[in-house]
């Protein structure tokens, strides 16, 4: 079989999170079962499907990319009404404006089902949203009501009740909601994606306003590739769609989709069996985006705002761009000589408990071995790194792979507390332990205390939370209202209300700040009680 001597892809795949009738899940291991090497799962209006392949959190068959499909309205110089399918592929599928876009896009699109049943009911159909259950895996839409309308009888085919109801000049359609198609391409590349025109054979255009006039169009407002391979085009069509994107400098990229039993002559990867996308139209999808990244995408701090913070000068620069470089992003540079930040984090381990276990000697020398053991644990735990990280915002200077961005990893506890580790190794090769110590020291100086002595490292914090429910039912609420010094050396204000008493604490970190306050509305509260 040709299709088996060659690396295949299909980038315009759709599952339950909108149409299918197959999980993400269940597409990636059909998908790889099919001999496809990559794939993008492309929802309508809806990123659920790619946010449910990441939280799997397994290893995955084949390469991943994320997207989505958007229902644009047509610019408005055309004159003409329906959609205009935007892809989105490569897309960082936690920016928010892109999220709340795409939530409200789906609100509406629940808004608009329920009514075409109506407009159904008043023309004698026996139909009602739990018949579109079973065919639906996500958001039901006109596809899952044709559905059930073949299932019960009253119509033939699927296309059928399009032909009759559902279609634009059928008695069941209603005007679905668009956003503008402008607006639609920004959305795209504000969330580091590439926006590109869905199977353009498709295209209602007329002979006035041909589909050169709606390309030149869509270039102005951001357009960035064309779907030219798709199992509905020709091979003249392909043939056209190709020249136009490399006339203007468009990215090629090409797709089945597929809509698994709702469209059951379109099969993953072969569309009707003859159709196909070759691995280098994924490739090169992947090098436009990297060679042309949008602006607005997360930026990285420059490394000398962190030297700035740390109020420490690398002598070799390569040392702090390694300890900022995540595993995640070397494997997606394999061809790229670096080294990721693994090991500066196992010698960061190390020299941190060195510098930790010197000053805890040092501070409190009638300490015996457990008691130096666990305040040493206290103070080196993932939870405590991870709050010196964020201090010093470490998260804006990583380098990460595409799948730990979308996934939310510069927030990761893990990674910002390995991330610190890292960094503390990078200081120690750079500078020798003389240089870590004083970093040490500087960023641990104000909690020694308060991972060691009893009557401090008490759990005010839980104390208080127990009183004030007992007391009067809710829980006490924290904010930091003020922070100040040098980023290498701040103090932070914290504000406590519990019941009905205010107190404030200060300290060297958030949460020894957030203990401090607890400690004087613990006090202020007991007072009250007693009086």
């Amino acid at each position: 079989m040709v299709f088996k001597k060659r690396r295949l892809v299909d980038l315009h795949i759709h599952s339950t999170a909108s149409d299918g009738t197959l999980c993400p899940l269940e597409i990636i291991d059909a998908s790889a079962a099919a001999g496809l090497s990559a794939i993008a799962i492309t929802d309508h209006d809806t990123i659920d499907g790619c946010r449910d392949v990441f939280e799997s959190g397994g290893d995955l068959p084949l390469a991943f990319l994320t997207g989505v499909e958007i229902s644009a309205a047509y610019p408005p110089e055309t004159d003409v009404s329906g959609s205009l399918h935007i892809l989105g592929y490569d897309i960082d599928i936690n920016n928010p404006e892109l999220s709340q876009a795409l939530d409200d896009l789906q609100t509406a699109r629940n808004q608009r089902t329920p009514k075409i049943i109506r407009c159904l009911n008043d023309l004698g159909i026996d139909i009602s949203m739990a018949d579109l259950i079973p065919s639906s895996g996500g958001q039901a839409g006109r596809p899952h009501i044709a559905t059930a309308m073949k299932n019960k009888g009253v119509v033939q085919s699927i296309d059928e009740a399009f032909d009759r109801y559902l279609g634009k000049n059928g008695p069941a359609y209603l005007e679905k909601r668009r956003i503008a198609c402008a607006d639609a391409i920004a959305l795209i590349a504000r969330a580091g994606g590439v926006p590109v025109l869905a199977h353009p054979g498709l295209i209602e255009t007329t002979p006035a306003q041909p589909f050169e006039q709606l390309l030149h169009h869509l270039l102005a407002m951001g357009i960035r590739g064309i779907e030219a391979f798709y199992p509905g085009h020709s091979a003249a069509e392909t043939a056209s769609y190709t020249a136009l994107a490399r006339q203007h400098g468009l990215i090629i990229t090409g797709g089945t989709d597929f809509h698994g039993d709702l469209i059951p002559d379109i099969h993953l990867g072969t569309g009707r069996g003859n159709f196909f996308v070759d691995y280098t139209i994924y490739e090169r999808l992947i090098a436009f985006n990297r060679e042309n990244p949008d602006q607005s995408a997360v930026a990285r701090m420059p490394a000398s705002e962190l030297e700035n913070a740390l109020a420490y000068t690398f002598r070799d620069i390569d040392l702090l761009h390694q300890a900022l470089r995540h595993s995640s992003y070397v494997n997606e540079h394999a061809d790229a000589d670096m080294e990721d930040n693994e090991r500066l984090e196992f010698l960061g381990d190390a020299a941190l408990s060195l510098c930790v276990g010197h000053l805890l000697m040092t501070r409190f020398p009638d300490l015996n071995e457990g008691a130096l053991s666990q305040a040493r644990a206290n103070l080196v735990s993932t939870a405590w790194l991870r709050d010196l990280a964020m201090g010093l915002h470490l998260g804006q200077y990583l380098n990460l792979g595409k799948g730990e961005e979308h996934t939310g990893g510069r927030q990761k506890d893990s990674i910002l507390a390995g991330t610190y580790e890292a960094l503390l190794g990078a200081i120690y090769l750079d500078g020798g332990f003389e240089a870590v110590f004083h970093i040490v020291e500087q960023h641990f100086a104000g909690d020694i205390t308060s991972a060691v002595l009893p009557e401090i490292n008490q759990d005010f914090k839980s104390m208080l939370q127990e009183l004030t429910q007992a007391e009067f039912k809710t829980s006490p609420v924290y904010q930091i209202t003020d922070e100040s010094g040098p980023d290498h050396d701040k103090t932070f204000l914290c504000r406590v209300k519990a019941g009905n008493i205010e107190s404030e604490g200060t300290g060297k970190s958030k949460k020894s700040a957030q203990q401090m306050a607890a400690q004087n509305a613990l006090a202020t509260l007991k007072k009250d009680l007693q009086a």
